[in-house]
């Protein structure tokens, strides 16, 4: 596995486009992209039964050059073609994994990234294989990594859900954030997500089948609704914001914490 410095100037001389670039930013890697500096943020998720950290959510960081917060949402808004949105999705993705291997020593578990349905569309076939040899070059496999969708995005479009068919078969694991209706979580068919991403502290009513539920928990109280609700995992205020250092999941010996 290389060093992550050599790893920034490997990704960097892969990237063809001229829109972006990867640098060093202290121990961990940011990004440039059109105007725009980038950062990863992490957010620990939580086994409620077991009560110690068994992943972490990646969420973007993106502000202009001024020091202006963009939200992620705007900073996709901002890719106009569907080459911009593969390139500028794969960017961010590559820049979690980096940030999120540089602390691998002391945080385990899983990484949980979202999936822009832009990019779902605009990748013909074979989704995932470029993500996968990135990963490979990090130390990491698919399956380190849950992806994050949304079912009332994918709808029935049936390129989409082929997508999802092409990532499960190359061993990525899937979060569902929770549907609209039991019509949405209808829409993915056979491919029965491991993770579904509760809206609230209340449990999804039997639409998860199998998958472990992972609610939102900002407050003691919400704790306790969702450890009544027999919820398995959470992510929330009360277990700490996303922050650039990742929460511990093992002590410097590598043993994992119970609590």
């Amino acid at each position: 596995m290389m060093p992550l410095g050599d790893l920034i100037r490997y990704f960097n001389t892969a990237d063809s486009s001229g829109d972006s670039s990867l640098y060093p930013a202290g121990e961990r890697a940011a990004a440039w992209h059109r105007g725009l500096r980038l950062g990863s943020l992490f957010e620990p998720i939580v086994d409620l039964a077991q009560e110690r950290i068994v992943g972490h959510r990646a969420v973007l960081a993106a502000r202009h050059e001024d020091g202006t917060p963009v939200s992620a949402e705007a900073a996709y808004a901002a890719c106009e073609s569907a080459e911009a949105i593969v390139h500028f999705d794969r960017l961010c993705r590559t820049l979690h994994a980096l940030n999120f291997l540089a602390q691998r020593r002391y945080a385990g578990g899983y990484l949980q990234l979202a999936i822009h349905p832009r990019h779902l569309l605009a990748v013909p076939n074979q989704h995932g294989l470029v993500y996968e040899a990135i990963l490979k070059r990090c130390g990491l496999a698919p399956e380190d990594i849950v992806l994050e969708f949304s079912a009332s995005q994918l709808g029935s479009d049936p390129h989409r859900l082929a997508a999802l068919g092409n990532y499960r078969r190359r061993g990525y694991r899937l979060a569902l954030r929770q549907p609209d209706s039991a019509t949405d979580l209808a829409a993915v068919g056979e491919l029965q997500p491991e993770i579904i991403q509760l809206a609230s502290s209340e449990s999804a009513s039997g639409l998860s089948g199998n998958a472990r539920e992972l609610a939102g928990i900002d407050t003691v109280a919400d704790l306790a609704r969702a450890r009544a609700a027999a919820i398995d995992l959470g992510r929330g205020a009360l277990f700490g914001a996303p922050q650039s250092e990742c929460r511990p999941t093992h002590s410097k010996h590598g043993v994992a914490y119970n609590s």
